[in-house]
């Protein structure tokens, strides 16, 4: 019965194999796997199990690459940086743990924000800053310099507030293709300036409370969007609206996302990712009737939802941890993200 289970494309076949299957290993053999990593009790391997040989359910690469393998990486896909200091011994100390994180197969993500703008005095060493981009470029190295376990290469996010003096050359940093191709960037972009934006005052470029110059900020987005439009980047975070609707507000601040920007997180925080495929809950009521008789069977839907959350929270507790600080924040929180895949392709089976 097993091999009526899995891909029925060679590219998808060949895709799974090379990435989230261990040697040798089928892709029965990976759903068994996970689901024997990730039980409470045989009644629930079952279950979970089934609705991973089915494709039901989804878990993010990571979960699938690392739970219950052999090979010793984080079932987590992406993380968040801790916080960068303008201080050279933080900007080391985060690059070294960014090492750390993509080693054990994780992407990151980075604020740049609290570094001080080219051309701003170091007082202690009477020299001046060469500012936000530059630093960066140390990041990229890294990022360029370790493959993350699994055929994965390193994956990064730079996000800069869009008050910081240095926007506009973090704006064009990626105007090429060769320049910081380790980095996905985005702007956080505040409601201040959005009210600057909506009503065509200059908005001002700050660092550490002091006003640097003002811009107009009709010219300063229209720069964003012309990059956007040309070099697909940079992308816009809308930063006081993530942390308005964060229903931990109260413990944390989020300044960053994931590599792909798809999860705001605190520092050090990490992407727990699923998603149910829709199209699987889509069946036929009547035999004689597979074009019209169809219905959504919702009884499985809730019952696989009860079995993956179980299932996913014991990833929190049962995965390596590239860095400490990470494995407090992930069990303090419990964070996890399901979603669904499918939707329109289910809305048209039925």
């Amino acid at each position: 019965m097993k091999n009526s289970y899995g891909m029925e494309l060679p590219i998808s076949e060949e895709i799974d194999t090379v990435k989230y299957r261990q040697r040798g290993e089928d892709f029965y053999g990976k759903c068994v796997r996970i689901a024997n990593a990730l039980k409470d009790s045989d009644e629930h391997f079952d279950s979970f199990k089934d609705a991973l040989l089915n494709m039901r359910f989804l878990a993010a690469g990571r979960v699938q690459n690392a739970m219950g393998a052999t090979r010793q990486t984080t079932a987590y896909n992406c993380f968040v940086s801790g916080t960068i200091e303008d201080s050279m011994d933080s900007i080391m100390q985060r690059a070294t743990q960014a090492a750390e994180t993509m080693r054990k197969g994780g992407g990151i993500g980075y604020d740049f924000s609290n570094l001080r703008p080219r051309g701003d005095l170091i007082k202690s060493l009477d020299s001046r800053s060469s500012g936000v981009v530059s630093f960066m470029g140390i990041y990229d190295a890294i990022c360029q310099t370790i493959a993350s376990s699994g055929h994965r290469r390193g994956a990064q996010m730079g996000i800069l507030r869009i008050d910081h003096p240095d926007i506009e050359s973090f704006i064009t940093a990626k105007n090429d293709s060769t320049s910081l191709t380790g980095f996905n960037i985005s702007i956080a972009v505040t409601d201040e300036f959005m009210q600057c934006l909506e009503t065509h005052r200059p908005f001002p470029l700050t660092f550490e409370g002091r006003v640097y110059k003002e811009v107009d900020p009709v010219a300063l987005w229209d720069q964003i969007m012309r990059s956007t439009w040309d070099w697909a980047e940079p992308a816009v975070v809308f930063i006081d609206t993530i942390n308005d609707m964060n229903n931990l507000w109260y413990t944390e601040e989020i300044c960053a996302t994931n590599p792909c920007g798809e999860q705001p997180l605190p520092p050090f925080g990490a992407c727990l990712l699923g998603s149910f495929n829709l199209t699987k809950y889509v069946v036929t009521k009547s035999p004689h009737d597979a074009i019209s008789d169809k219905t959504f069977d919702l009884g499985l839907f809730q019952e696989d939802i009860r079995n993956v959350v179980r299932a996913m929270d014991n990833v929190i507790d049962r995965t390596i941890y590239p860095l400490p600080e990470q494995k407090q924040e992930a069990q303090n929180k419990r964070r996890m993200g399901l979603g669904i895949t499918g939707l329109a392709n289910a809305g048209e089976m039925l």
